[in-house]
């Protein structure tokens, strides 16, 4: 573990000097660059959300169709963890239903979770989503100057002497508190720096706790506070030191999701780190499909830059996009800005957020019951359809887009980005809307994907 970590918490004295040398590297995270924080009024708390037909009582909104705006939510703090939280509840309902998604999101170095709970841009798309945000203060302080500790390959579920207990602890702190009704399949943590690296360390820890990771310019697990300004591991390295951390809990990489983001200009922490990150999650993901996408028509003020997605045979798993012009800084996108984050950017948590809820493999998007064939056998039982489809039955190739017009497949997120599914059987078309694709239907009304009719 760190050292600089473990004289911060024991309080030794005879080697505090030795320990702050090594940790003031580390302050190199943040302190390039730095900006002068803002500070904003929180978010006024406003109608709760009341589904009918309790929605007309006084104090109820978000009841009143699809025409009515969105109820605003509001900020608040709470000990959670045995840290210091600022927690944003939304007025809204959640989406997709089974129950509000959290987000943990932690600040960097040099940086305060009111910093980011003002300037980081996370209500608006929490109430997008009825989604809770959870922004902790690092404990007592930080590792130095509010720095998460996500240093070194020794890290576990249960030591009390790293950060990673009292994050696990918060989400089950929030789990537990039945008012804020939040879904375990639908829990995420992302960060910044420090916290980004953090946030890598709990999504190999525990990737049966976190369903998604979002890694904002984060050194890989397993690297010193020494070792930010290049990239001094490699990805068999830090494979390795993932999937050990994960122990028991590694069949879980089977439906987590990752997304990383950096800036072009980040000159703190080593781009490579950003790349390296993103392979070494889609290798263990088994996300072997690569392709590009771009940012333009994403949310944000500025949309430079380039995406990049390692898919699955079911769909999207890893994002990986380099914001051109932006330096070492939250991407907000958006909002006030403050200490380390920068508005010039693509709105970073709605990015986040929309990829998460698109792609979550955890959620039972088969709740909805399918309407029963509408012929009945009246004589002995039909058999099983056979090649070639039986007259009437569409078999044919068309765009993904035309597909989904048809009323033959059904897509999330925004083109050129969005995943493809056929009717009933969900399988996978593909990206985009322009991807071809050639369905074929069966006397139940399934459609599946097929090379050929």
């Amino acid at each position: 573990m760190s050292l600089l970590s473990r004289s911060h918490r024991t309080g030794a004295p005879a080697r505090l000097s030795h320990r702050l040398a090594t940790a003031l590297t580390a302050v190199g995270l943040v302190l390039a660059g730095g900006a002068t924080a803002f500070t904003v009024a929180s978010t006024a708390a406003a109608d709760i959300y009341c589904p009918p037909p309790f929605d007309t009582l006084p104090g109820c909104g978000g009841g009143g169709g699809d025409d009515a705006p969105p109820a605003s939510g509001a900020w608040s703090s709470r000990s959670a963890g045995g840290m210091t939280t600022q927690l944003y509840v939304p007025g809204t309902a959640p989406k997709p239903g089974a129950g509000r998604a959290l987000m943990v999101s932690l600040h960097g170095c040099a940086q305060t979770s009111t910093a980011l709970r003002d300037g980081g841009n996370w209500a608006g798309t929490a109430d997008e989503y009825g989604m809770v945000v959870a922004i902790p203060a690092a404990p007592n302080g930080g590792v130095l100057l509010g720095c998460w500790d996500y240093y070194d390959g020794n890290h576990s579920r249960t030591s009390p002497s790293r950060h990673d207990d009292n994050l696990l602890q918060l989400v089950e702190d929030l789990l537990s508190d039945t008012s804020l009704g939040i879904d375990p399949d639908q829990v995420y943590l992302s960060g910044l720096s420090s916290g980004g690296g953090e946030a890598m360390v709990m999504g190999c820890l525990a990737p049966d706790v976190f369903a998604g990771v979002g890694i904002n310019a984060g050194p890989s697990v397993g690297t010193s506070s020494g070792q930010i300004a290049s990239v001094q591991v490699s990805q068999a390295q830090v494979t390795n030191t993932c999937r050990t951390f994960s122990g028991s809990a590694s069949s879980a990489f089977g439906t987590q999701l990752t997304s990383v983001i950096y800036g072009s200009n980040d000159t703190t922490v080593a781009p490579g780190y950003n790349t390296l990150n993103a392979q070494v999650m889609a290798g263990i993901y088994g996300a072997g499909s690569q392709s590009s996408f771009s940012l333009a028509g994403l949310a944000g003020n500025n949309t430079s830059g380039s995406g990049t997605l390692w898919s699955d045979g079911e769909g999207p798993r890893v994002s990986l996009i380099q914001n051109t012009g932006m330096g070492h800084n939250w991407p907000a996108g958006g909002g006030s800005g403050g200490a380390y984050i920068t508005t010039n950017s693509i709105d970073y948590p709605a990015y986040v957020t929309g990829f998460f809820f698109e792609n979550n493999r955890r959620v039972d998007r088969n709740a909805e019951p399918s309407d029963p064939p509408t012929e009945q056998p009246t004589d002995p039982p039909a058999e099983e359809p056979t090649d070639p489809p039986e007259p009437g039955l569409y078999c044919g190739s068309a765009t993904n887009a035309a597909h989904k017009a048809a009323g033959r497949a059904h897509s999330y997120g925004v083109n050129p980005y969005n995943p493809y599914y056929a009717d009933v059987s969900l399988g996978y078309m593909g990206l985009g809307d322009a991807t071809v694709t050639t369905l074929k239907e069966s006397s139940s009304g399934r459609f599946d994907v097929v090379t050929s009719c």
